[in-house]
Parts: structure tokens; sequence; C-alpha cells
């Protein structure tokens, strides 16, 4: 009997060096460890995180980094097994590209569009941020309506038909360890392996590359080459 094949829409991503390898190992070993916000604020977060999702469209599962700052930044980049890049994506306040840099092609899309692809629910690169940091009010463009437990920390939020629920919280002040997340045919699951706040801004970091070296594709043409 021939073994089932592999799901092919579904993405596998993980750590692209041994350093960010370690660095998981150490996160996920034992009791995680305590996050406060500084009480100035937080203005950027950067980490390590693993999802399993299933959209509409695709399905993710795996690990990958991220680096968020306001206002409206981002940088999401993603791993195959041998430890080179999948996929990156860049947000913008107004734009945002999804890049596929082996095919050389990539996709354009609103932030809140293509954060939404990508997680299967429609957050700002913003909201997002705050998600993270535990610090996600319901002001804002959107406005999403959020529920706080008995110890005060954020633990649900919906807007629309789109919600997350909070599974599991960093010790400390109420960071998010563990989100669920749904939306209209979309469901899954992200945990945050490691998190920090406020890092040293890096020049170029939420910059793209080059695009006049890259292919421009629709969605759709995008999916068919993660297919291939």
């Amino acid at each position: 009997m021939n073994a089932p094949r592999p799901d092919p829409r579904v993405v596998r991503l993980r750590p692209a060096t041994l350093l960010l390898g370690a660095a998981l190992l150490l996160s996920c070993a034992g009791r995680p460890p305590r996050l406060v916000p500084p009480a100035a604020g937080v203005e950027a977060v950067e980490g390590y995180g693993s999802a399993s999702l299933r959209g509409t469209e695709a399905a993710v599962k795996g690990k990958f980094a991220f680096l968020l700052r306001l206002p409206g930044r981002g940088r999401v980049e993603a791993f195959d097994p041998f430890g080179r890049t999948t996929f990156l994506i860049f947000l913008g306040e107004d734009r945002a590209y999804f890049v596929l840099p082996a095919k050389k092609v990539y996709a354009e899309e609103a932030p809140e569009t293509m954060l939404e692809r990508f997680l299967g629910i429609s957050f700002l690169p913003d909201e997002l941020l705050r998600l993270l940091s535990g610090t996600l009010t319901g002001e804002g463009r959107g406005g999403w309506e959020v529920e706080r437990d008995e110890a005060g920390r954020v633990s649900r939020g919906a807007k629309g038909e789109h919600a997350f629920a909070v599974r599991e919280f960093f010790p400390g002040a109420g960071v998010p360890r563990v989100v669920e997340i749904s939306g209209p045919g979309a469901s899954g699951r992200m945990k945050v392996l490691s998190l920090g706040f406020n890092p040293p801004v890096r020049e170029g970091a939420f910059d793209p590359p080059p695009l006049r070296a890259y292919a421009l594709k629709t969605w759709d043409e995008i999916m068919g080459l993660i297919d291939r």
C-alpha cells in the first residue's frame, strides 16, 4: 500500500540556523521566562514563534522569526527544513509584500490583508504588536472588542467574524504565550517561543529586497508556486 502523500499546500517551516535552533530549544525547555513590558511603553517586539494555521487557501505549520515596530512596520521570516528562507513578509503602514526569494517573485497587498492571509485573522501590524505584548485595547482603527480575565490580562478579542483567545501566558504581566485564532474558514494556534521588547533599531530591517529584480504575481499565482 502506498503511503499517503502530504498535502502540497502545507508549508513546513524550521529555524534557519543552529543559533536560532538553540534559542528555540532554550525557550521551550522548563519554565518559560518572566516577561514584563517596559513601564515606558512598548515600541517594538522581536522574537520567534511556531504556528499551526489552516485557512481557506493554504496551511502553514512551523517556526518563524518576527519583528514589529510602531508605527505599522513589521517583518516575518519563515524557514524550510534545510534552514533556507521560505518566504518573507514586509509590512509598511500602507503596503505589504510577500516575497519568495527562491522564485524571485512577490505579491503586494494592504498590510491587514497580508496578515489575514498569513494568520487567517485580520490584524493591523500595530494591533499584532500590542497583542503579543499584552497591551491590546479596543481603541484604534477597526477596533477590537477586548475581554480581560480576573487578573486584568487581555484574554479574548473579536472584530467582526475574527476572534482570538489567549490559552497561556508568560509569567509576569499578561504577555500571551499561546494564542488560538479563528476567522471565516480559518483556525489555528500560534505559540511565542521567545520574545524581547524594544530591540535596537536596525536600518533596513523592514525594507524588501530590490523588487525590480523580482516578478510581481497575483496571490493565486503565488499559491501555485508554493504548491510546486
